[in-house]
């Protein structure tokens, strides 16, 4: 039988050979156009070499693996992600004789028999090379499978769009932020990244994160890899301040209300104060009549023009909430009254003068 299985070998080379020697020689097709011949060429050379590949095939299958493993069948084209903890069991089945045993080795090892499940402890790219073996004493082609052993977890961090106000340790952020889960893992790649917030359960996360109630809020996060390997679960505890801060503005004077317009005193001047319960203010920014640029308040505000005025404010928060836009309009009167005197028109009017009176004494009697 080993020697009919030569002869079909050898038979099968040969005729291969001769269909290649009849592409290599172009002089049996001399009717034929340069053209002509060139495609014939290609077609019988495309024929030829399907038909050497099957022949190839055919004397593996005829003369089977060896003992000393050539002629290895990879099981698949890329490698297997696993890691240390994923385990391997071998089974075969003989039509005929019964198999006898299964052994396996490592890319550098010497074949043993399998008895306990297959594992990995090296990281890396590797291949687990396996066959039977029938109680006749036939070798199956040995088999390979390529595996690459990742036991290193994910690293995975949270990044914010914007970046934090951070208070007394704790990181402030606007409503209108977002939160990008970056994961990365250089072995074999990252397989999922999920997360949760608050009481939600967990989901895989596909896009920026966006918190919607203000207050303290807390978002979970992890990642896990292609060979399975989880990341520890991290948290981070973010406070959403949605609160605007509120502006006054104040004057160091009372207004003045004269026939319902308000007038500042000479030497009045106006404060700007703001609140804000949250992240705190960051900045305060005034206006002052057709000035088309708020400009940062720094001091008390003094407005020195005659005429009507009105003075715009506003705050902005640490996490860029905006107040509404407070107005105060007055009016200034740098112009002085005046006066005049003029004689009264009666002339039994008693005028007063401005004249000392002088009293001249009675003439005394001389005594007799």
């Amino acid at each position: 039988m080993q020697a009919h299985k030569y002869l079909l070998a050898i038979l099968a080379i040969f005729f291969a050979g001769q269909l290649s020697a009849q592409v290599a020689d172009p002089k049996a097709n001399t009717s034929t156009s340069k053209e002509e011949a060139i495609q014939k060429t290609e077609e019988t050379s495309g024929t030829v070499k399907q038909t050497v590949d099957e022949v190839e095939k055919a004397v593996k299958d005829a003369l089977g693996g060896d003992k000393d493993g050539q002629g290895v069948v990879a099981s698949g084209k890329e490698a297997l992600f696993i890691n240390s903890k994923t385990s391997f069991t071998l089974e075969a089945k003989d039509d005929s004789s019964s198999v006898d045993y299964i052994e396996w080795k490592p890319k550098n090892g010497d074949y043993r028999r399998f008895t306990t499940p297959i594992r990995i402890a090296e990281e890396g790219v590797t291949e687990i090379q396996y066959r039977s073996v029938d109680k006749a004493g036939n070798y199956e082609i040995p088999k390979v499978l390529v595996v690459n052993v990742d036991n290193t977890a994910p690293r995975v961090s949270l990044q914010p769009a914007e970046q934090f106000f951070v208070l007394d340790g704790v990181p402030y952020s606007s409503k209108n932020n977002s939160y990008s889960i970056i994961a990365e893992d250089k072995q074999t790649g990252v397989s999922a990244v999920q997360y949760s917030v608050n009481a939600e359960a967990a989901k895989a996360y596909s896009e920026p994160i966006k918190l919607e109630n203000g207050g303290a809020n807390v978002i979970k996060y992890s990642a896990t890899d292609k060979s399975g390997n989880s990341s520890p679960e991290s948290s981070l505890i973010i406070t959403v301040d949605d609160v605007k801060p509120t502006v006054e503005i104040v004057p160091s004077l009372p207004l003045v209300d004269i026939n319902g317009k308000p007038f500042a005193k000479r030497g009045n001047v106006f404060y700007v104060n703001a609140t804000d319960k949250e992240s705190g203010v960051k900045k305060i920014l005034v206006k002052l009549d057709a000035e088309t640029e708020y400009r940062p308040y720094t001091e008390a505000i003094s407005v020195e023009t005659q005429g009507d005025h009105v003075l715009s404010a506003i705050a902005i928060d640490n996490v860029g909430n905006q107040s509404a836009v407070v107005e105060l309009k007055f009016s200034v009167d740098l112009t002085p009254p005046s006066s005049v005197i003029q004689k009264s028109g009666k002339e039994e009017a008693k005028v007063e003068s401005t004249t000392p009176t002088t009293t001249t004494p009675a003439e005394e009697t001389p005594a007799k």
